[in-house]
């Protein structure tokens, strides 16, 4: 994305998270990069004799671009023209309610999908069933999406169309069944991502629109840089890194994407040693892999019981045979593993793995992930640290779901702690923050404030240890993520050299109340040099 005229942003408040200058007024763009740094009269000096364009920030606060270290765009964009199942819904008849709707304006044989519906926040407080969906329609074949993505819900219909009979199984998962022993549309972590694959695939002109859209919400947010964590989920992987390339080749990619694959597909693409493959925006990472599920539907796996079913701590989609080999095998192939643990046993198995790998290829510098890792111990930390393992916290946690995890699912002791990045501040090893979009809307702002606030939605504060400084959470959505992107040292922050990936804010995220950081808004977003957010053209 070459420019011919340099652009130069002056007259802002710039925070560069560098050490040798972290302040500035003014920064010149050239060919995407930053080429200098320093104040207005310096700038303006550089770029004085040569072609340039100014961009007046009028005293607001520049940081760099925003890197949103896991969520699942390819997933989302398919959503974004379907059923949301959650607020405003109180009940299961508004979320059935709002599916007729869609299927009344839908042609007969089509699919219904419903995203983000929320069981243990309605009123029934109960999982969907198939004939629940059937109420819906038995002309369409419908699919509806849990809150947490890790288990879906489908009608009689698309029972016949998945082919699953009262005997089919499928490891890592489950096809839920009644008492009777007769399917209930239920699906369960890995029968729910598996059947995502019968789902239809968006021709490559709808797939490009979808992007474009999902893309620029997350740049209304500050996004520049997005990790995808388990590109095209589904079986549409190909797909999915056609379109982005394609958008790339047109200059039309409105931020960088980094892909983590699923084994499936990982195994493809190391054949042709594709990882830490690609290009500016398009960035094929290393392996995204689960082992447990989701604590708020119980699949967590944990190592005391969950509060309100005693007996019952969850369990390991896989053996720790298994979870142990592909570590090994990806870590001594010196590939990025990113690897999604939601309870504490889930993570104990996998930092052991890494412990063990570690022993056979001593390297510390892959910046392997722990996706969530929601309950993980301050032990825990000081080992990964050890072995150069980054986490990235679900902190809106706290916030959404706190007040059921007290009374529901962990109890208020562990809640406590849920997300712990004030233990993994103090101990000075980086962390990076998400949202899991499109668990949860795509923002960065609001996380932040989660984060630092760890205000439940009913006003409770849980874990006050645990909450971090505005600037920590800065950190985090910026270099510390940036070490994540297969250790490429392009952005994060604002140095000669670096990507031009800005967000420009009202509002001093560094000064302002804490109380307020979500009400700070995005007036622009800059990727490689390029405004592609103008809060005052938003509407165009």
């Amino acid at each position: 994305m070459l420019q011919d005229t340099k652009k130069v942003f002056i007259n802002a408040n710039i925070t560069t998270l560098c050490e040798e200058l972290p302040y500035a007024e003014a920064v010149c763009v050239s060919n995407g990069r930053i080429e200098t740094i320093g104040t207005n009269a310096e700038i303006q000096s550089y770029v004085s004799t040569v072609p340039h364009e100014i961009i007046d920030c009028q005293g607001k606060y520049l940081y760099p671009g925003f890197i949103d270290s896991h969520s699942h765009l390819t997933m989302y964009s398919k959503l974004l023209d379907q059923v949301c199942c959650s607020s405003p819904c109180k009940t299961i008849d508004d979320v059935l309610s709002l599916l007729k709707e869609k299927a009344k304006n839908t042609p007969k044989g089509q699919w219904i999908i419903g995203y983000s519906y929320d069981d243990s926040g309605l009123k029934e407080n109960r999982h969907l069933n198939r004939n629940d969906l059937d109420s819906v329609s038995t002309e369409h074949p419908i699919f509806v999406f849990h809150i947490s993505s890790h288990m879906g819900y489908v009608n009689s219909l698309s029972i016949q169309k998945l082919a699953i009979t009262n005997e089919s199984t499928i490891e890592g998962g489950e096809y839920a069944k009644d008492e009777q022993g007769e399917l209930t549309g239920f699906l369960i972590e890995y029968a729910f991502f598996e059947c995502q694959k019968v789902l239809p695939t968006p021709s490559p002109e709808q797939m490009h629109s979808n992007f474009k859209k999902a893309i620029a919400n997350y740049n209304k947010c500050g996004i520049t840089t997005f990790f995808d964590g388990g590109v095209g989920f589904g079986g549409t992987a190909p797909e999915c890194v056609n379109a982005l390339l394609a958008l790339d080749r047109k200059n039309e990619l409105n931020a960088r994407a980094y892909m983590q694959f699923l084994s499936d597909d990982m195994e493809i693409i190391q054949k042709y040693g594709l990882y830490d493959f690609g290009s500016d925006y398009v960035k094929f990472g290393g392996l995204k892999y689960f082992v447990d599920g989701s604590i708020q539907v119980f699949t967590a796996a944990l190592l005391e019981d969950y509060h309100t079913r005693q007996g019952h701590k969850g369990e390991l989609l896989f053996s720790i045979d298994a979870i142990e080999s592909i570590i090994e095998k990806y870590h001594c192939m010196n590939v990025q593993i990113a690897i999604h643990t939601n309870g504490d046993a889930a993570s104990e198995a996998v930092i052991q793995a890494f412990e063990k790998a570690l022993v056979k290829n001593p390297r510390t510098d892959l910046h392997h992930m722990l996706i969530h890792a929601q309950m993980v111990s301050d032990t825990h930390l000081e080992r990964m640290q050890k072995c150069g393992i980054v986490p990235s916290f679900f902190s809106s946690h706290v916030e959404i779901w706190g007040d059921r995890h007290a009374t529901i699912f962990l109890g208020p002791e562990r809640v406590a702690r849920l997300n712990p990045a004030g233990s993994a501040a103090r101990l000075g090893m980086p962390f990076g923050l998400h949202v899991d979009t499109p668990v949860l809307p795509v923002t960065v702002l609001g996380n932040m404030h989660a984060a630092v606030n760890r205000i439940s939605s009913s006003g409770k504060v849980y874990g006050e240890d645990q909450r971090i400084t505005p600037l920590q959470a800065l950190e985090a959505y910026t270099i510390h993520s940036a070490l994540c992107c297969n250790t490429r040292a392009d952005r994060g922050s604002l140095a000669v050299g670096n990507y031009a990936d800005f967000v420009i804010l009202d509002k001093n995220l560094l000064t302002e109340n804490t109380q307020e950081i979500k009400y700070i808004n995005v007036l622009k977003t800059i990727c490689g040099g390029r405004i592609v957010y103008d809060a005052a053209h938003s509407e165009n």
